[in-house]
């Protein structure tokens, strides 16, 4: 029973105790209030210049899933030295190109109307970035620091010959990839991503504005699944112009043997003398050779467009970005409402760490 009654009174002291602090609190609501609105506008002006920016997200999906059926030309292609290679899809290497400089380029120097204007998605996209004080920032471009005599405010992209770039529109096209990919793929505005269980794949673009977000994407899809099906089916093409040439070959010099043998025939009106005999038997003996040499090319011709056709990796959009694209970062009124409960927490903090020092200094 004693027990029990030590440990109401303990209860109770703990409620009391709550209560003083609460109490403590309460009667310093001027203070709550100061240090509130006071955090409150210190977020906002912080966070006050900042640019609504919005993301633009495009999915897709790659099918390189070779027949089944196509084991037997497989097995045919080995007797002509063409391997059918492997039938796996290599999702990582997709992600890895979207993050090369060659696909950036060929993507954003592709000339597009924006806000009627026609012009380098380059362009375009470094004059978002001057909208929202990201470009021509040292910060931003430290990395190239022996190049820092090269002021790039302002600066506008005149061609699309990277080969014949200067050394500011090179620093300029460094600058615009570093934003894209991130730096160390920390930071970037362009994200390229799958699923490991359905191997659907997204690309995402985030600028400050909606339409230049859906233009980007859209151009880094077309140019990467381009350059994709391109390298990927660059040896099959190949060997098929090979196969190809050498069946034209032999198409055309059996033509000119029927053609000597009919031209023959017409001028001796089916009338031969023995001498005349060899000769032709020669031409007609060729004749069948090359017939057969037509159709062994004519088999392998077929099996090598059978083959590049199914090397030809398929890439198929799944959903593409559309308007309208609601802001992806934070509102004026959240950074608002943030600070007004930072400058709450404090001032709490402050109030109970005065209270516990009063009620041990009074003990």
């Amino acid at each position: 029973m004693p027990a029990q009654s030590s440990s109401d009174m303990s209860l109770k002291e703990l409620f009391l105790k709550l209560q003083t602090y609460i109490s403590a609190i309460t009667s310093r609501w001027l203070m709550l209030c100061l240090f509130g609105f006071g955090f409150a506008f210190l977020f906002l002006i912080a966070n006050f210049n900042i640019k609504p920016q919005y993301t633009a997200n495009l999915s897709y999906m790659l099918n390189e899933d070779e027949s089944g059926g196509l084991g037997g030309i497989s097995a045919m292609l080995g007797q002509f030295g063409l391997g059918m290679g492997s039938s796996e899809s290599n999702l990582d290497k997709i992600i890895e190109l979207s993050r090369t400089r060659r696909i950036t380029q060929n993507a954003l120097f592709n000339k597009k109307t924006l806000h009627n204007n026609n012009d380098y998605l380059a362009n375009h996209l470094i004059k978002s970035l001057e909208y929202t004080g990201h470009w021509a920032d040292k910060g931003l471009l430290s990395f190239l620091s022996s190049q820092d005599s090269l002021n790039l405010e302002g600066f506008r992209f005149l061609q699309d010959s990277v080969e014949k770039f200067s050394l500011i529109e090179n620093k300029a096209l460094k600058a615009l990839h570093q934003v894209m990919v991130g730096k160390h793929m920390k930071g970037s505005t362009f994200q390229s991503t799958y699923s490991e269980i359905t191997g659907i794949m997204n690309f995402s673009m985030t600028t400050s504005d909606p339409q230049l977000s859906i233009l980007i994407v859209n151009s880094m899809y077309d140019n990467l699944s381009k350059y994709y099906i391109e390298k990927s089916t660059e040896k099959q093409k190949s060997d098929y112009a090979i196969i190809k040439s050498k069946y034209d070959s032999i198409s055309t010099e059996l033509n000119n043997v029927q053609y000597s043998i009919a031209r023959s025939s017409d001028r001796n009106q089916d009338m031969f003398l023995s001498q005349d005999l060899l000769p032709l038997k020669k031409m007609a003996q060729n004749e069948r050779r090359l017939q057969l040499m037509l159709g062994e090319a004519e088999k392998q011709k077929q099996i090598a467009e059978l083959t590049l056709g199914n090397k030809t990796p398929y890439i198929q959009v799944i959903d593409k970005p559309i308007l309208p694209l609601k802001p992806v970062n934070k509102s004026r009124v959240f950074y608002f409402l943030l600070g007004g409960l930072v400058g709450g927490f404090i001032a709490i903090g402050i109030i109970l760490i005065r209270k516990i020092y009063s009620d041990i200094m009074q003990s």
